[in-house]
């Protein structure tokens, strides 16, 4: 039964409506705001749409060709249909927002297809990627309907560049296309032309490629290189063709002097028929001779064989008293035009002795620039051979005098020892008498002397003597026509006059005899089979004799007397060797006998001639050879200085690539310097080559290691090898100990201590070899040890300015409260030691070490040098 207390109704619920917006929302809002911005994105890529006016659509796709503007895409065509009166083709297209900016008035457009002709090939990008419609921004207003041209404007360049104009009197061959060469290197084109404002001439507008934009300056000269030139003259037919464009498509050339300033774009030149006329160079003119024979027609300038101008035009001077020439000097030769610089005229000569410049008698005559020095000139007066030989400083002029012409003219050749020297230039007659001046060429007057002796050399001579009849024919030139020649004899003071003799032999006669000796002192090892009074002999011919001999402390000294009239053959290689007896040479072919004259078997004799790359002196002594076997053998002293001999003797090789180049002769130690003077030869083929100044000499012995052996055929004997040098001449050098390796990178690095290092101790990158120790001395403070050590060429890139340096020679022991540790690199460098390096991992790299840069030798390598594993290119 349910009493009142649990009959309680419950209580009513008031139930509140949620008014905010539903989350579900978010996602259409979000829709929405991406849908209007992609409307506005497409709107606002679309750009401006435009209609373009074709004559016909060949080469358009909708969707595909697009408009550029210097080669930057900046539209694209949407649409191509016929117009409503369908006699022509529109084309709508899109222009990118970027570049709406352009579409005005005066914009044109035109459609580029790839074209090819004889000039060249256009529109080649079209041919990859297309046809297209180029663009080239106008002025006015806005608009956005154009009518296209049929073809590029005439008056558009075709890329970037220096536009220029010429004037001409005509067109000529010159065409649109047409190339602009300069040194023969297209460098521009052709990409306009029309008349100028008077309709007389032709305005061509070319454009200059923008990196040879440079070339072109106010002293610049055109002119037109089409077709071909021709030159007819002696030599035959020149005819010069140009490149098979140009001949058919037209060019222009054009060239600049140096002192030309740059130029403004649209500068205005002139544009030449051709080369001749183009007035290119320094204009100068030149006084000619009467009878000058120069041709009108470019005539030539030449200086060493090259062509440096031409000849323009030839003019009387305002009073008509003389010929002046009008001519063009290249502008690279106009430090040649001074004062002091002469213009040579080359005449034609023809004689019975020969032909000189016969060309010149069809081409005419020609000048030869000789420079001289001076303040610049622009006026210049030619002179004739005789007239140039006659003004050149140091000539020598004297007369020469007999009691008849004998045939002698102006121009009658001076010869010494059958060379021409000079020349006669002018015979008269003075008294009873007939006088002969002569000249005789700067670099041969140390040749006349005062006793000199002149006589007629010309014609068959004979003489009758107790020896019987000597006939002399001289050479066929001598027999047509006479020389003067003579000899070189007494001081260098050349006298005033000389007698003219009318042959050799009453020269010899009336020739001073010659008095007294020259005297000399020989050197040898031992006195030689010989006495006073034996000979003494120049090629067979006595020309002096022993006067006397006496022992010395060290050999025999023979004082000998030569001639004087012989003196001058004692020359700077002379070399002296006993000619005594009988020589015999024996061998597999055979035995060479040969007997010295008869006098020298009884009497003996000495022997001497100019033997090149021979030691012939000692001290101020000339040395006596035993034989000129011996004399040809020896060779050149030469003197090596080292710390020790150890591995040298008497005797020892020395070699290049294993042939032998000498010998040691003699080690003399020099207790003052502390060192050893090691004096050797060099054989004479060799002397020369190996005599300079930083050939280097060093010590070959044998290398025996764990790793290997060198130089095994040292073990019996040691030796010394050179490389050779390229410096001046030198007979003193230093003896090293180790080879250098040739075009490695020399490095010096600085230690407190040698500790195992020596000449030969090797550098280890990554425990191979590439280079090695190459001195040891100390610092000059004798604060450190400086060690100088090579590295190959081929691993010279691995040493760079912040590469690390440290010793790995022996054991490094290290022993502390945990234990010691050992630590040792390869057997090899515990006997050879070494010098281990390497570079941080840091990048960029640094850059490599220049030559001799200085590195510390550190005593041992931190642990992270030993975990670089810097990767190094060789470039």
């Amino acid at each position: 039964m349910n009493n009142g207390q649990n009959n309680q109704q419950p209580e009513p619920v008031n139930i509140k409506r949620d008014r905010g917006i539903s989350p579900l929302w978010i996602l259409p809002l979000l829709a929405l705001v991406l849908a209007g911005w992609l409307v506005f994105k497409a709107v606002n890529e679309a750009g401006q749409r435009i209609k373009i006016h074709f004559n016909d659509a060949a080469g358009l796709t909708a969707g595909r060709t697009t408009i550029r503007y210097q080669g930057l895409e900046v539209g694209i065509v949407r649409d191509v249909s016929l117009s409503d009166d369908l006699q022509s083709i529109y084309a709508e297209a899109d222009i990118y927002p970027e570049a709406v900016q352009v579409l005005k008035e005066g914009t044109r457009f035109w459609l580029v297809k790839p074209k090819a002709s004889i000039t060249g090939i256009s529109g080649l990008d079209a041919l990859v990627s297309g046809n297209y419609i180029a663009l080239q921004p106008g002025e006015g207003k806005a608009a956005y309907e154009f009518s296209a041209l049929d073809n590029q404007p005439s008056d558009t360049p075709l890329g970037q560049g220096l536009k220029i104009q010429l004037r001409a009197p005509n067109l000529g061959s010159v065409s649109i296309g047409s190339q602009v060469l300069y040194k023969k290197i297209p460098v521009g084109e052709v990409y306009n032309y029309t008349l100028s404002n008077n309709r007389k001439r032709v305005l061509i507008d070319i454009l200059i490629k923008p990196q040879f934009a440079e070339l072109v300056t106010n002293k610049s000269r055109f002119w037109n290189v089409s077709g071909m030139s021709a030159n007819v003259g002696f030599n035959g037919i020149d005819v010069q063709f140009e490149s098979l464009s140009a001949m058919i498509g037209g060019a222009i050339a054009f060239d600049s002097p140096d002192e030309g300033i740059a130029i403004e774009p649209n500068h205005l030149f002139r544009l030449y028929p051709d080369l001749n006329t183009a007035g290119r160079g320094i204009a100068i003119t030149i006084d000619l001779p009467d009878g000058n024979d120069i041709s009108t027609t470019g005539a030539p300038i030449i200086y060493r064989g090259l062509e440096i101008g031409q000849i323009s035009a030839l003019r009387l001077d305002e009073q008509r008293q003389k010929i002046v020439a009008h001519a063009a000097i290249e502008p690279s030769m106009s430090d040649l035009l001074t004062t002091g610089s002469r213009m040579l005229l080359e005449e034609a000569e023809v004689s019975l002795t020969g032909v000189k410049n016969i060309g010149n008698l069809i081409r005419g005559n020609y000048l030869t620039l000789i420079p001289g020095e001076g303040e610049k000139a622009r006026q210049f007066k030619a002179i004739t051979q005789d007239e140039l030989q006659e003004q050149q400083p140091g000539v020598a002029n004297f007369s020469l005098y007999a009691d008849s012409s004998h045939g002698i003219e102006r121009g009658t050749k001076l010869k010494h020892r059958g060379i021409e020297v000079g020349r006669v230039k002018k015979v008269q007659l003075e008294g009873k008498r007939v006088r002969f001046d002569v000249i005789v060429m700067p670099e041969h007057t140390a040749l006349v002397r005062s006793a000199s002796r002149f006589y007629l050399d010309g014609g068959i001579q004979a003489s009758l003597s107790s020896k019987g009849l000597d006939v002399n024919v001289p050479p066929a030139d001598q027999l047509i026509s006479q020389n003067i020649s003579f000899t070189s004899a007494g001081s260098t003071k050349i006298q005033k006059s000389y007698p003219l003799y009318k042959s050799q032999q009453l020269a010899k006669l009336a020739a001073e005899s010659l008095h007294g000796t020259a005297k000399l002192t020989l050197f040898a090892d031992e006195l030689p089979p010989v006495s006073e009074g034996s000979p003494i002999l120049y090629r067979n011919l006595q020309v002096g004799e022993v006067k006397s001999y006496a022992l010395s402390r060290d050999g025999v000294t023979i004082s000998i007397a030569i001639d004087n009239k012989y003196r001058h053959l004692i020359k700077a290689d002379t070399v002296f060797w006993n000619r005594s007896g009988v020589e015999v040479e024996a061998g597999l072919d055979g035995v060479n006998i040969k007997a010295d004259p008869i006098s020298t078997l009884i009497k003996g004799g000495i022997a001497f001639d100019e033997l090149a790359g021979v030691s012939n002196k000692a001290g101020k002594r000339y040395k006596l050879y035993p034989s000129l076997k011996d004399a040809k053998g020896f060779g050149l002293l030469i003197t090596m200085t080292a710390d020790n001999a150890k591995a040298i003797s008497v005797n020892s090789d020395i070699r290049y690539q294993g042939v032998n180049v000498g010998k040691v002769i003699e080690t003399t130690p020099d207790f003052t310097a502390g060192n050893v003077k090691i004096t050797a030869r060099l054989f004479p083929k060799y002397a020369e080559l190996l005599a300079k100044s930083n050939s280097y000499f060093w010590v070959v012995t044998p290398k025996i290691s764990l790793t290997g052996a060198k130089n095994l055929d040292t073990l019996l004997s040691s030796y010394i090898a050179v490389a050779p040098g390229d410096g001046h001449y030198s007979q003193t050098f230093e003896l090293g100990t180790a080879e250098i390796a040739k075009s490695g990178l020399t490095v010096i690095l600085e230690s407190e201590e040698r500790g195992s290092i020596n000449e030969g101790t090797p550098l280890l990158y990554r425990d191979i070899q590439v280079g090695q120790v190459v001195k040891v001395s100390l610092g000059e403070l004798a604060d450190r040890v400086i060690l100088k050590a090579q590295v190959e060429e081929e691993y010279s890139h691995l040493v760079r300015t912040d590469t690390v340096f440290w010793n790995v020679s022996g054991l490094d022991v290290t022993i502390g409260l945990t234990g010691a540790s050992v630590q040792s690199g390869t057997v090899d460098s515990l006997i050879r030691g070494g010098i281990a390096f390497a570079t941080p991992e840091k990048q960029p790299l640094s850059s490599i070490a220049k030559p001799e840069t200085h590195f510390l030798l550190n005593k041992q390598a931190k642990p992270e040098w030993k975990t670089w594993r810097t990767a190094i290119p060789r470039h």
